[in-house]
């Protein structure tokens, strides 16, 4: 599958829960859904397309006002694009 279809699912299923990278990455490496773990830069790849107006903003950064950590999480167009997709599960 995909690894831009499975951070969306992931993603779009836990809104408006955001998620850093990391944790990002960790959930879909242990997903069972790709055919190889994605790495770390393939993630945050993925994210900056997801988050692309290119793609039509399927995902957004979310900044902590105290910490300045980045998360993301999807948008409601992401989780439309999700529930068209068939409402994929990635578990965890």
């Amino acid at each position: 599958m995909n690894l831009r279809v499975v951070i969306l699912a992931f993603l779009a299923a836990r809104s408006p829960a955001s998620y850093s990278a990391p944790a990002i990455h960790s959930r879909v490496s242990r997903c069972g859904l790709l055919d190889s773990a994605p790495t770390i830069d393939d993630v945050y790849a993925e994210l900056q397309t997801l988050a692309s107006p290119a793609m039509g903003g399927l995902a957004d950064i979310d900044i902590h006002p105290v910490t300045k950590a980045a998360s993301m999480r999807a948008t409601d167009a992401g989780v439309r694009r999700w529930t068209l997709d068939g409402r994929i599960s990635v578990g965890g």
